[in-house]
């Protein structure tokens, strides 16, 4: 989140680090996705998710310490106009396969915190995006699989 004329100052700057090995990536639980390839529409919503605040972009990719946790809640919706898509590239040294859509996107969000004593709420209501993409991938040792295979689960939690 920023403050100041046009943004310029950043005050927080929720993500999971790098805890895990992995860069901003965490589980979340299945239940929280929604995912319909054929209507071309798809769902994310968490709430009182527990997460880092690092402040900045700077002090988070630097190895800096957390200025405190918050819990954040979210929802976004991906529809509306769709154009769907299919790529294969079996030639690379990690094959790839992708198929999806692109399409409109939705978000709306919020934080709660609490920093030396004192509890901090922050929201970004409604925030529109023109351009969203949602896929379904398969990499590396995942290529060869199907997509009805029957323990992948497409997303939704099933």
């Amino acid at each position: 989140m920023f403050v100041g004329a046009g943004g310029s100052q950043q005050v927080h700057d929720y993500n999971p680090g790098e805890e895990n090995g992995l860069f901003w990536t965490v589980p979340i639980p299945s239940n929280s996705v929604h995912l319909d390839l054929e209507d071309a529409t798809a769902a994310l919503a968490l709430s009182n998710f527990l997460i880092d605040d690092y402040g900045s972009v700077g002090n988070a990719i630097s190895g800096g310490k957390e200025i405190g946790t918050a819990l954040l809640s979210m929802h976004i919706r991906w529809g509306g106009s769709a154009r769907r898509f299919n790529v294969v590239n079996g030639g690379l040294p990690t094959p790839f396969r992708a198929t999806g859509f692109t399409t409109g996107a939705t978000m709306s969000w919020s934080a709660v915190e609490t920093i030396g004593g004192v509890t901090h709420t922050v929201k970004g209501e409604k925030n529109e995006a023109d351009f969203g993409l949602v896929a379904r991938e398969r990499n590396g040792v995942f290529f060869a699989q199907n997509d009805d295979d029957q323990n992948d689960d497409g997303g939704n939690g099933d």
